[in-house]
């Protein structure tokens, strides 16, 4: 690992594999539907006061996303999914790497990274302006397939079109030091401790904490794929629930008015059939299934068409 961390000299750099550039794109394109999730989850707790909430769930993503970014840009030279992988931001001038990236480079990274994307997912945006998604979506690909061949066979030194358009390519970072227990413990002994070297912990904290979620959720993005890829219609069909002995005496009739159905009615919570003037008002005095006892709202009541 030794000369992963070499500094650049001229145009000499170690070449991250094109293994890794996907996956931290990969890792990029996963945490806006797992922060919505998370958002959607902590919103269920309480949905009449904060259901609000999620017709900005864009909005708040791209303020999450915003702080994410730009501390990673400023700190690390690259983004959060890069810093991940052991990644880094270099500047290409003349044909050159150079060790840092500009002013000009980090703003227009950081508006690649999270202001086009937002734009790219709202509406009005597909509406208005890019009335030939489909044609420019394939371009786009097409062009970043290209740039990946052109990267593997080392004709290009950028990964992608985006960090080609900000003459900036990916290199590995070196190691970042961090404050290990021995030296805090010397620290406090000798009350050295700074506020610094508390802020310092603090965000390594929470950065270790969010690189360690990223990685649960890469875990669980290859788990639900390959539960997607599977073709529900091959799985065995269950057996059919045994109908209890109390269902029996209904059959064809109304558990309620013990009459032919009219207007069958079903109660989802249960399965029970029921007149639906008799379910109705049932369900609107005593908000429950008359049979199981089960908690019930007219929600739950479904129209069957029975000729």
């Amino acid at each position: 690992m030794a000369e992963k961390g070499a500094h650049l000299t001229g145009t000499a750099y170690i070449r991250p594999s094109i293994f890794e550039i996907v996956a931290q794109e990969s890792l990029a394109s996963i945490l806006e539907p797992s922060f919505k999730k998370i958002l959607s989850f902590l919103v269920s707790f309480n949905p009449e006061r904060y259901g609000h909430v999620l017709e900005w769930a864009d909005e708040a993503y791209l303020i999450f996303n915003a702080f994410l970014q730009r501390y990673y840009l400023k700190r690390y030279s690259a983004t959060f999914s890069e810093t991940f992988y052991g990644l880094k931001r270099v500047a290409v001038v003349d044909s050159k790497l150079k060790g840092n990236l500009s002013h000009k480079q980090q703003t227009l990274s950081l508006i690649l990274i999270v202001i086009f994307p937002y734009l790219k997912r709202r509406t009005f945006f597909r509406k208005y302006i890019i009335k030939g998604h489909s044609i420019l979506f394939i371009t786009y690909e097409s062009l970043v397939l290209y740039n990946y061949i052109l990267y593997i066979s080392e004709k290009s030194v950028y990964p992608s079109p985006l960090l080609r358009l900000l003459s900036v390519t990916l290199t590995y970072a070196d190691p970042h030091t961090a404050l290990t227990i021995t030296e805090l413990l010397r620290k406090i002994k000798y009350n050295s401790f700074t506020i610094g070297d508390g802020w310092n912990i603090v965000q390594r904290i929470v950065t270790g904490s969010l690189e360690l979620g990223a990685f649960f959720l890469q875990f669980l993005s290859w788990w639900t794929q390959e539960n997607y890829n599977m073709d529900i219609m091959s799985l065995p069909a269950p057996p059919p629930p045994k109908v209890p002995n109390v269902a029996q005496q209904y059959k064809g009739i109304c558990p309620l008015c013990r009459k032919p159905h009219r207007i069958h009615t079903v109660l989802m919570v249960s399965g029970y059939v029921f007149c639906y003037q008799c379910i109705l008002s049932e369900i609107r005095k005593n908000k429950r299934c008359p049979v199981t006892h089960y908690p019930a709202k007219e929600d739950d009541l479904i129209r069957l068409y029975i000729e």
